[in-house]
C-alpha cells in the first residue's frame, strides 16, 4: 500500500483524465501516492468521506460536488469563500488534530493557463460559458488578469444564482 491515497470524486466520473495526469506527476516526483477515481453523488458525499482513514492526504472534486462539501470540511481558504467553489480538499494532521481543508486550486489553474495563452495585462474583455462552480471560478480569474465585465452565457437565467453570488462576493 503506498503511503498516501488521493482521488478525484464526481458523478459522473469515468472520463475524468485526473488519474492519468496525477500519476504521472507522481511518478516524475518520486512521491509515494495513489491516486484513483470514484463516482460518488452529491448524496453520497457525506458516507464516502467519513469512510476514509489516515492514509488519505487529498480529494479532488468535480461536478456536482464543489458547493456540496463546504459543510463537510472543517475550514476553507479564503479563495473559496470568494469564489463559492472548493475543489480540493485536503487532509492535514492525524488523529483528534485532523482537519479537512476546503481550497479552490481552479483559479490559480486559469490564470495560469490564460497567460500561458497569451493572455496579457490590460485585457479588457472575456466571455465564460456556464455558471457552474468552474465558472464562479473563471470569474475570478478574469478579475485577477484585470477583466472588470466579463460576459457569462447561460443556457438557463435560473441556474446563475451562486454565479452572481459570487460576482457580488467579487
Amino acid at each position: 500500500m503506498s503511503a498516501k491515497q488521493a482521488a478525484v470524486l464526481g458523478h459522473p466520473i469515468a472520463h475524468s483524465l485526473s488519474p492519468v495526469l496525477h500519476r504521472a506527476a507522481y511518478a516524475a516526483l518520486g512521491i509515494d501516492w495513489s491516486y484513483g477515481r470514484f463516482d460518488v453523488d452529491r448524496d453520497e458525499l457525506a458516507g464516502f468521506m467519513s469512510g476514509l482513514d489516515a492514509s488519505w492526504g487529498g480529494l479532488s472534486l468535480t461536478m456536482p460536488l464543489k458547493q456540496v462539501v463546504f459543510s463537510l470540511v472543517d475550514h476553507v481558504d479564503p479563495l473559496v469563500e470568494v469564489t463559492g467553489a472548493i475543489n480540493t480538499v485536503l487532509f492535514t494532521g492525524t488523529g483528534a488534530n485532523r482537519a479537512l481543508v476546503g481550497t479552490n486550486t481552479d483559479v490559480y489553474g486559469i490564470v495560469t493557463a490564460l497567460r500561458e495563452g497569451g493572455a496579457r495585462p490590460g485585457l479588457t474583455s472575456a466571455a465564460i460559458l456556464g455558471a457552474g462552480a468552474t465558472a464562479q471560478s473563471a470569474l475570478a480569474a478574469l478579475a485577477e488578469l484585470g477583466v472588470v465585465s466579463p460576459v457569462v452565457y447561460v443556457r438557463s437565467l435560473g441556474r446563475t444564482a451562486e454565479i452572481r453570488m459570487a460576482a457580488g462576493r467579487m
